[in-house]
C-alpha cells in the first residue's frame, strides 16, 4: 500500500507532501485541478519500467514508499524502483484504448477491454480465475465460494435490469428476463463500465492491491455510484483505492473523510 507520495515541481510549480489512507482516497477538485495527473502519474512510477524519469518529464522529482514499494525518480534521471504491489488503473471508458489481437473490429474500446478481463489468458482474467480453482485443489472451495458471491453482487446491481449474470462452460453472458442471452458486448456503457471495475476487484485475489480509478462515475447509475466503493472494498478488504471523481455519491456513504481536495494536496 502507498503510505507517501512526495512530488518536486509539478508543472515547474506545484509541490506535494501526500500521506494516502491504506484503504480509501477520494480526489476532489476543478477541471484541471491535477486529480488525473496525479493518477497517471502514480500509475506510471507503480508500473515501473526503463527510463522512468523520462515518460514523467511534468516533474523534477518523486518519491513514492509504502508496505512493499519503494520509488524513487531523481532529478539526474536515476532513481530506485520497487513495487511487490499489484495494481491497476481504471480510467474514464472513453479512454480505455486496450487492444486484444485477432479481437472482432465491431467491439468498441470499452467493450474489447471488457473482453479481455473476461477472457484473456495472458493476463489477470475471470476465466484465468475460474481455472484456478480447477488447477489447485486446496484454493478451489475458496475460489468457488468467492466466484458465488461475487456473482450474487453482480446480479444485486443487474435486477433491476432483470438480468441474471450467467457462466456457462467457456461461456459467460447474462441472461434477460424472456430467458434469452445477452452477450456482454451488448451491455450498456455504465453496465460494461461496472462490470469491467466489479472483474478486476475479484482478480485481486482479496490480495493487498492498490486500484487507481480516474471518474469511476461516468455512465454509471447514481444507485451504482453510491455503492461502488462499498461494493470493491467487500470483495477485496486489501485493496487500496484512489479515486478521482466529481460525484458527491462516490463519497456519500459514510467515506467523507477520506476525501482530499487538490488544491490543498498541491502547495506552491
Amino acid at each position: 500500500m502507498i503510505r507517501h507520495v512526495a512530488i518536486e515541481k509539478l508543472w515547474g510549480q506545484y509541490e506535494m507532501d501526500w500521506h494516502p489512507h491504506p484503504d480509501v482516497n477520494i480526489l476532489a477538485g476543478v477541471n484541471g485541478s491535477g486529480k488525473s495527473t496525479l493518477l497517471k502519474i502514480l500509475d506510471t512510477a507503480l508500473s515501473g519500467g526503463n527510463n522512468l524519469s523520462l515518460r514523467l518529464p511534468h516533474l523534477r522529482a518523486l518519491r513514492i514508499t509504502g508496505a512493499q514499494i519503494e520509488i524513487n525518480v531523481t532529478p539526474e534521471g536515476s532513481g530506485y524502483w520497487k513495487n511487490e504491489c499489484g495494481c491497476d488503473f481504471i480510467g474514464t471508458f472513453d479512454e480505455i484504448t486496450y487492444e486484444k489481437k485477432a479481437l472482432s473490429r465491431e467491439l468498441s474500446p470499452l467493450a474489447a477491454y471488457l473482453d479481455a478481463l473476461t477472457f484473456d489468458t495472458q493476463r489477470p482474467s475471470l476465466n484465468n480465475y475460474r481455472l484456478k480453482a480447477t488447477e489447485n485443489p486446496a484454493a478451489g472451495r475458496r475460489i468457488s465460494d468467492r466466484l458465488q458471491q461475487w456473482i450474487e453482487t453482480v446480479n444485486s446491481f443487474f435486477s433491476i435490469m432483470q438480468k441474471t449474470f450467467a457462466i456457462q462452460g467457456s461461456d459467460v453472458f447474462f441472461k434477460q428476463a424472456n430467458g434469452e442471452k445477452l452477450a456482454l458486448h451488448l451491455l450498456s456503457a455504465g453496465e460494461k463500465q461496472l462490470l469491467i471495475i466489479l472483474i478486476n476487484a475479484l482478480t485481486q485475489d482479496e490480495k493487498p492491491f492498490i486500484l487507481l480509478m480516474d471518474e469511476p462515475e461516468i455512465s454509471l447509475d447514481i444507485d451504482w455510484q453510491y455503492k461502488l466503493v462499498d461494493t470493491i472494498r467487500k470483495i477485496n478488504p486489501s485493496c487500496q483505492l484512489i479515486i478521482a471523481t466529481h460525484s458527491p455519491a462516490i463519497f456519500g456513504d459514510g467515506w467523507n473523510d477520506k476525501l482530499f481536495f487538490m488544491d490543498e494536496l498541491l502547495k506552491k
